[in-house]
């Protein structure tokens, strides 16, 4: 029996030849990881797209800073129907934030963790 696809997308992000699709989970994980790697207000024509968490990196991690980030996190999952957030969690590690989120994939409620790294270095 061939399980049915419920989403189905395209992706370069490490692949070095064909086939670039990506689907479900996988599909969803790329679609976040693209909001994730962009600062709002980068994106052409569309300023609300990203996330803020670039802005903060170099701000002392208090309760008003992880509140934003945590803020944050929740806004851009919220914007995907295909998933919702349980838990979300922030570590400061040496030069970087880890951002850890508990995810429901709603079509199956498979639930599954997906980690974000946001480094310091290079950062503007």
């Amino acid at each position: 029996m061939v399980e049915a696809l419920h989403f189905v997308g395209f992706s370069t992000t490490d692949k070095f030849k064909p086939p670039y699709t990506v689907t479900d989970i996988e599909l969803v994980k790329v679609d976040l990881m693209n909001h994730f790697g962009t600062r709002k207000g980068e994106r052409v024509m569309v300023p609300e797209f990203g996330t803020i968490i670039y802005d903060l990196l170099m701000e002392p991690m208090d309760a008003r800073v992880k509140k934003l980030i945590i803020d944050d996190v929740t806004r851009i999952v919220q914007l995907d129907p295909r998933v919702k957030s349980s838990d979300i969690k922030v570590t400061e590690i040496e030069q970087a934030l880890l951002i850890e989120i508990q995810l429901l994939y709603l079509p199956d409620g498979i639930t599954y963790e997906m980690a974000v790294q946001f480094n310091t270095e290079g950062q503007e």
